[in-house]
């Protein structure tokens, strides 16, 4: 990786920061929980709510789909030592299978990082059995 020599992670705490500030107000609902934070990644929890899911309890793609945005943003965060702005490019998804009435756990990594490029990829798991729900390869903008 380009950012192999000042590759340094954030604390689990720094990562909450950036969910909690760094968003849309809007972004709060989601109640995104920082799990794990390394220099190559992070894991993230959305927790369930009826908020977020439409009839017979499963969880819309949109929610899903801005908990990934918003998560990657301490996957790279993580990745680079700290916050910078960045913009997303590019996300390609892949829904596998519902999630219904469940917590969602999102894996990040980084694949490939440029000076200003950022590929990365972040999974979406059931909370009780990892079984995968979306695969998501994403590319981002440093500013």
């Amino acid at each position: 990786l380009y950012y192999q020599n000042i590759m340094t992670g954030i604390s689990i705490a720094e990562g909450q920061k950036i969910i909690d500030t760094k968003m849309a107000p809007w972004v709060k609902d989601l109640n995104i929980q920082v799990l794990e934070t390394s220099v190559n990644g992070a894991v993230l929890k959305m927790p369930y709510g009826e908020h977020l899911a439409r009839i017979g309890g499963i969880i819309s793609g949109q929610s899903m789909l801005a908990f990934a945005d918003s998560a990657m943003v301490v996957v790279i965060s993580s990745s680079i030592g700290g916050f910078r702005n960045m913009a997303t490019v590019d996300m390609t998804t892949s829904f596998m299978n519902p999630a219904r009435n469940i917590d969602i756990i999102g894996r990040g990594k980084i694949v490939k990082a440029g000076k200003q490029l950022v590929f990365g990829e972040f999974t979406l798991e059931n909370s009780s059995n990892t079984k995968p729900i979306a695969n998501i390869w994403t590319t981002w903008m440093l500013l």
